[in-house]
């Protein structure tokens, strides 16, 4: 049987059933119905229906993965299942670093100007490489990326910094609507922490994207938030008792806010996570509480935020453990020479312009 717009339906069941019921589905079962019939194919990779299933499964944490960006290779790990590993080929002959990920999409970049940035979705096989952005010699750059809703907009953010005299912080904003870059307009001086290393911002929530920026000392002192919908900056200062040399800080999304994960380098706080909690707005009107202390169990050297409310901590040289903030509970991962770690949310999402590339699994 067959609907008006030629689509087969399911006898004695509406359409929007149909869809509803399959906006259910896992993505791997999705792209197994891909094969029955182009119809299919259409259905699924239409806005609307991407929009339905990611709203679904956003808070699912049996589709979260973790990704590895190690020193040669890229990994992926189901937050449920750590020992099956999934190996990712790199794309083409380039070497990339992982930004962060948002519903499903990761940003990749390279420390070489003119090598394309990357939008990838691992999970589905879909990448989409950006073309090179104007200014191609900057002295310090570092790259953000961010989901606009409102205008359903994906967004490549860089950051670079100069000096000419003074200090300045110009700003190329790529969107994927236009499919090009363009200058913004920006007052604010942003130093970012180490930009020359690391190339990438430090936490997607709600529309904002946000950068650790340093003073003069080197320490962690405020955050600069980019709207990414108004595309200006503004400056958020972490709560004073954490601008210390005795605090490591990590920024992360926290189930839809943005929060800080501060470890003390004292004696007595060395197994313990303070989680802090930004409300009243992701820009500069917010104000921090503490949430939380969260007792790990162990000394740890290093630690790094998911958005999915999990935390990695480093206990010993390269041995990484998985630890929930809420239940306190940790379950080992491995050891793993770790630079970059983010958190995959499996999803549909994809890009006009994309193109297709192999996916190793390993059991």
């Amino acid at each position: 049987m067959k609907n008006a717009r030629g689509i087969p339906s399911i006898p004695d069941l509406p359409e929007e059933i149909v869809e509803d019921i399959f906006s259910r589905l896992p993505v791997n079962t999705l792209l197994r119905f891909k094969c029955l019939g182009k119809h299919w194919g259409t259905l699924f990779s239409t806005p609307r229906f991407i929009s339905e299933h990611l709203n679904k499964f956003s808070s699912d944490p049996d589709a979260n993965y973790i990704l590895f960006d190690t020193w040669g290779r890229t990994d992926l790990t189901p937050v449920r299942n750590l020992s099956r590993m999934i190996n990712l080929n790199q794309l083409r002959d380039f070497y990339y670093n992982a930004v962060v990920s948002v519903n499903g999409l990761v940003c990749l970049t390279s420390n070489d100007f003119y090598t394309p940035i990357c939008l990838w979705n691992p999970l589905i096989n879909q990448c989409m490489f950006l073309p090179l952005p104007n200014v191609k010699r900057p002295t310090l750059v570092s790259v953000g990326f961010g989901y606009e809703q409102n205008s359903d907009d994906y967004k490549v953010i860089r950051v670079i910094n100069y000096y000419n005299g003074r200090q300045e912080t110009k700003l190329e904003v790529y969107s994927t609507k236009s499919g090009s870059w363009r200058k913004v307009k920006n007052d604010v001086y942003v130093k970012v922490k180490n930009a020359v290393y690391s190339t990438n911002c430090d936490a997607i929530v709600e529309g904002f994207t946000y950068w650790f920026i340093t003073n003069e000392n080197g320490l962690k002192t405020a955050l600069a938030s980019f709207d990414l919908r108004s595309e200006v900056f503004s400056i958020i200062p972490v709560p004073e008792v954490l601008a210390t040399e005795s605090y490591s800080l990590r920024a992360m999304n926290s189930h839809g806010s943005l929060a800080l994960l501060a470890h003390s380098s004292e004696d007595e706080f060395k197994k313990c996570l303070e989680v802090w909690v930004i409300e009243g707005g992701g820009g500069a009107e917010g104000v921090w509480q503490k949430k939380s202390t969260v007792n790990i169990g162990f000394d740890f050297s290093r630690h790094w935020g998911l958005t999915s409310g999990f935390t990695v901590v480093e206990k010993a040289p390269n041995m990484l453990f998985l630890v929930d903030l809420r239940t306190e509970q940790s379950r080992k991962i491995g050891e793993i020479d770790i630079r970059k770690f983010s958190t995959i949310l499996r999803a549909l999402c994809r890009l006009r312009g994309s193109s297709l590339f192999p996916v190793n699994e390993r059991r």
